[in-house]
């Protein structure tokens, strides 16, 4: 999933900024711009490192932020970003994601920068959320269907892996057609709270509490 989906996400109510509000941690999301069309049309989200970078490095020139991070996918990981060959596939998800944290660390090379690797995408937060759910916004037959998605991994959610088939996004469309990632994706997390959220998602959990450390 692109940067700007995630970000629209943390900056919603019931995301990440909210929940760290009441460990007074305040975040401010930024979209990071990917190219602009002759007319100033913008995009945002996914496209090169280099963009990603140098956002990264004004960011951290401006010293009123305590910390800067980034919210990049495992799935749509840049192809260019430090780290993107850490392993030929099968990938070793857990294993890879923290070669990829390190390898964005070693290159920005900041004291204030929090790299993280998300396992896989924001709809691994939206099956965690529906984990042992008897409905899902109403709906019995989609939290029956993403429980038993969960139940091919063992229980841990962030392993749903990342083929073009296979994605949580994939999955979750597959039991919920309807499904609508920033509406459907934030009322479920909304429905479950973070809370269980970061409980189930090992490395949602390492990530957070690397922010309250800073």
């Amino acid at each position: 999933m692109s940067a700007r989906s995630w970000l629209r996400i943390c900056s919603n109510s019931i995301s990440t900024s909210r929940y760290l509000q009441q460990f007074d941690i305040y975040v401010k999301p930024v979209i990071v711009k990917t190219s602009r069309l002759a007319d100033g049309t913008a995009f945002r989200g996914g496209g090169s490192w280099r963009h990603y970078e140098s956002d990264l490095r004004k960011l951290l020139g401006a010293k009123q932020f305590s910390w800067v991070s980034i919210l990049v996918d495992f799935y749509a990981y840049p192809w260019d970003a430090p780290g993107a060959d850490c392993c030929a596939r099968p990938h070793q998800p857990r294993g890879c994601a923290e070669q990829r944290v390190q390898a964005m660390a070693a290159t920005i090379d900041h004291r204030r920068f929090v790299p993280n690797v998300v396992l896989h995408e924001f709809e691994t937060w939206v099956i965690a959320a529906a984990m042992g759910s008897t409905a899902v916004l109403g709906e019995r037959a989609v939290a029956t269907k993403l429980n038993a998605e969960v139940d091919i991994v063992g229980g841990d959610v962030e392993l749903l892996n990342d083929s073009p088939l296979t994605a949580p996004s994939k999955r979750v469309l597959r039991c919920w057609p309807d499904y609508d990632k920033v509406t459907d994706g934030i009322e479920v997390i909304r429905e479950a709270g973070l809370e269980a959220v970061i409980e189930r998602c090992p490395g949602l959990k390492s990530w957070i509490d690397q922010l309250q450390a800073h």
